[in-house]
């Protein structure tokens, strides 16, 4: 078993339960209990976020604090920016003026042109420009036809890259007023050579532009002179084709006419004509049917019909004796009456059909002859019919090739049109080409002069050096500024807590006076603005006293180590001494204990006791109390915390020992350690009556504050409100300090009160 169980295990007798800790029930909380973390600029649980919003002044007060850090920056680049400038050679600049037209052609000659060469419109424009520019700027080849083709002295032979070295790394091309006039400039450091130069590089521009348009016009007649050769050759290739299907079919006329097609319409024309003249016949039959004409009946014929209709009646009689004798007779088909009956039957009805073939005879030869006429007319319309129908089978097996003449002879015609078309624009062609030739794209515009002075001077670079450099520091002290989301006022800390503002404490020098034990002892210096600062801290609180109930035991802590809180606690357990409160400092921090250097032990004492012993149960709480100079203040030390679990911060002993000292001194100051990523304020916080926050101005973000109020309200911990500490950038708006140590000592000799008047106030008091 270690040291530490074994204390554990002593304390057991003495120790009652530790205080439990309750869940937060305020703001919005992450899963373990802190305030979800927003981003920067959006805003917090209690609002938005104020920190995270810049303004100008922002900037300049970071500037003010930071300027040591533009400095820094702004002095090694301002003097590398002069060292370079003066080094560098001067710079001469040869400028010359040029205009880039593209070749202008006719809308009906487009077809021939080139792609480049366009029809003079404004995309076809700038973008022949926008080549030349390019060829001019960016284009080696140029600049080595100019080295090559011109002599520029042995200095320009030794050259490695005289093309680099002396135009393509030093030409520039700019627009006139977005016009198709273009300025010119070759820097470099010879004025004769870079003139020679530009000169050079412009003439060899225009020359290559001509020997372009001149190849291209003649690359484009040639093409079209091809394409025309070869339209010529399709047309005859054509007229062969034509000939051979007009001997193959033998059914095609002049002009492509199908002659099965002309005679088929003939034949057709035929029918329409005898179908016409059948209907004329059959109406006049029709007629002949409603009109009869008179019948004269000759005495024979007379006769004929007497002896016809008495055939009728004997063989009407003779069927009705077949039809008696079958109802009589059991076996008809064999009675002899019944056949002789039959035979005479058979006898009649034979002489009856003698007499009608005569009247039918007679009246067939009497008949009209329009029947006759109609029948033959029908006989040859049929036979008409029928030819016709050979015919459009003979038409329509020698449609295919029919229609293959057709389209032969479609094509032809199209060739030929396009072979007139292209003869006549390249004929227009030739002559606008020949036209242009007078007129190059590129044409320079007046006359290049040597130039007579540098492009800038050293002193020029030399300030612009600076100014860049001197931008460069400002750019990273606002940049660092612009990222910096900590909140650095007051009223930033305030509002994202949501809690009151007791105090705001100016950074402070540190004096001879105001220096003790590795903190600030305001009570060396009472009339500084320090001092007032914690008077200012006190007051706030007997504010909240009167809101909340009094405030005896109060807990001084910090989100995070280092932000001031023991010195915040040993000054304002001196200034409430000097108000005349009974005040005893106890130091509580068992992790970092920083007091005891403030209020070190006399000779003859033990400097080894403190809280840690008393809870112990070695001592009484008074042996290890401290008396200081100031009248009404005791201080407690922590004692020697080794070994020591931080569990004892939770016993009953030191809740018994709080209650004791809360009966016993007006004020008691804890001065606890750090809130976040420990328990031991969340466990003191529920001994105290109240406690309060402190920040170091610019040291933590919003959010952060925020997880250490959110840790102390999960245990339910009065908070009375932040105190924020080191405020350099705007604490004179914090204080009405404007007096001298002499000017108050003075004022105050001034204004004294008699002898017996303090006396008699404090006993009021």
């Amino acid at each position: 078993m270690d040291t530490t169980e074994a204390f554990m295990d002593e304390l057991a007798p003495y120790r009652g339960a530790p205080a439990p800790i309750a869940s937060a029930t305020r703001g919005a909380v992450a899963p373990g209990g802190f305030p979800a973390a927003a981003p920067a600029g959006v805003g917090t649980p209690y609002g938005p976020d104020l920190a995270a919003v810049k303004s100008p002044a922002d900037y300049l007060g970071a500037l003010r604090r930071r300027a040591w850090l533009a400095l820094i920056v702004a002095v090694p680049l301002g003097t590398l920016a002069s060292i370079y400038a003066l080094r560098q050679p001067k710079i001469y600049q040869a400028m010359g003026q040029i205009r880039i037209e593209a070749p202008h052609f006719d809308s009906a000659l487009s077809a021939l042109v080139a792609r480049d060469m366009g029809q003079g419109d404004a995309s076809s424009q700038a973008s022949y420009a926008a080549d030349r520019v390019t060829d001019l700027q960016y284009g080696r080849a140029l600049a080595e036809r100019v080295i090559a083709r011109n002599q520029f002295g042995p200095e320009v032979a030794q050259m490695d890259d005289p093309a680099a070295e002396l135009i393509v790394d030093h030409i520039a091309v700019k627009p006139v007023l977005k016009s198709n006039t273009y300025n010119v400039t070759l820097n470099g450091r010879d004025p004769a050579l870079t003139k020679r130069l530009l000169e050079a590089v412009l003439d060899e521009m225009v020359k290559a532009a001509k020997d372009e348009q001149a190849m291209r016009v003649g690359d484009t007649v040639e093409n079209a002179r091809r394409a025309l050769r070869t339209l010529i050759a399709a047309r005859d290739d054509r007229q062969r084709e034509m000939l051979g299907q007009m001997e193959a079919l033998g059914t095609i006329g002049p002009g492509g006419r199908n002659i099965l097609e002309e005679q088929y319409a003939k034949l057709g024309q035929s029918i329409e004509a005898q179908q016409a003249r059948l209907g004329e016949l059959h109406q006049k039959m029709m007629f002949s049917q409603y009109f009869p004409r008179d019948e004269v009946v000759s005495p024979r014929e007379a006769a004929a019909r007497a002896q016809r209709e008495r055939l009728e009646e004997l063989k009407q009689n003779l069927v009705d004796r077949l039809d008696d004798l079958r109802r009589k007779t059991r076996h008809f088909d064999s009675d002899p009456a019944a056949r002789l009956v039959a035979r005479q039957l058979h006898k009649v009805m034979t002489d009856i059909e003698e007499i009608d073939d005569s009247f039918a005879a007679k009246t067939e030869m009497a008949a009209d002859p329009t029947e006759l006429i109609h029948e033959s007319l029908q006989r040859d319309v049929e036979t008409r019919q029928a030819q016709q129908q050979e015919m459009l089978t003979r038409i329509q097996k020698a449609m295919p090739d029919q229609q293959k003449y057709l389209y032969l002879l479609e094509d032809h015609a199209s060739i030929r049109k396009q072979i007139d078309d292209m003869t006549s624009k390249l004929q227009a062609f030739e002559i606008l080409a020949k036209s242009q030739e007078a007129n190059p794209p590129v044409k320079v515009l007046g006359v290049i002069k040597e130039p007579s002075r540098p492009m800038k001077s050293k002193t020029t670079l030399i300030v612009m050096g600076l100014v860049v450099s001197l931008g460069a520091g400002v750019g990273l002290v606002v940049l660092l500024e612009h990222l910096d989301h900590s909140a650095k006022v007051p009223e930033h800390v305030s509002h994202g807590l949501n809690l009151p503002l007791l105090g705001v404490v100016p950074r402070t020098p540190r004096t001879a006076l105001t220096h003790r034990g590795g903190h600030l002892w305001t009570a060396g210096a009472p009339d500084s603005a320090a001092a007032d600062a914690f008077r200012n801290i006190r007051a706030g609180l007997l504010g909240s006293a009167d809101l909340g109930g009094p405030i005896v035991s109060l807990l001084v802590s910090s989100a995070k180590a280092g932000e001031g809180k023991s010195t915040t606690a040993l000054n304002l357990a001196a200034a409430c001494a000097r108000a005349g409160e009974r005040t005893l400092l106890l130091d509580v921090d068992l992790r970092r204990p920083t007091l005891d250097a403030a209020f070190p032990a006399d000779a003859g004492d033990d400097d080894g006791l403190g809280l840690v012993d008393v809870l112990k149960g070695a001592v009484p709480w008074q042996a290890t109390l401290r008396r200081t100079e100031l009248h009404n203040l005791d201080f407690i030390p922590a004692g020697d915390p080794r070994d020591v679990p931080i569990e004892i911060l939770g016993t009953l002993e030191l809740r018994q020992l709080l209650t004791a000292l809360t009966h016993h001194y007006d004020r008691v100051i804890l001065d606890g350690p750090a809130i976040l990523g420990m328990a031991d304020c969340r466990v003191l916080g529920r001994m105290v009556d109240a406690a309060v926050l402190v920040v170091r101005a610019g040291a933590h973000r919003t959010v952060t504050l925020q997880r250490a109020k959110a840790v102390l309200e999960q245990s339910r911990v009065e908070i009375a409100g932040v105190i924020v500490n080191g405020l350099s950038d705007g604490a004179q708006h914090w204080s009405s300090h404007a007096y001298g140590a002499a000017a108050v000592a003075a004022y105050r000799r001034d204004r004294a009160l008699p002898a017996a008047a303090p006396e008699a106030a404090l006993a009021d008091a």
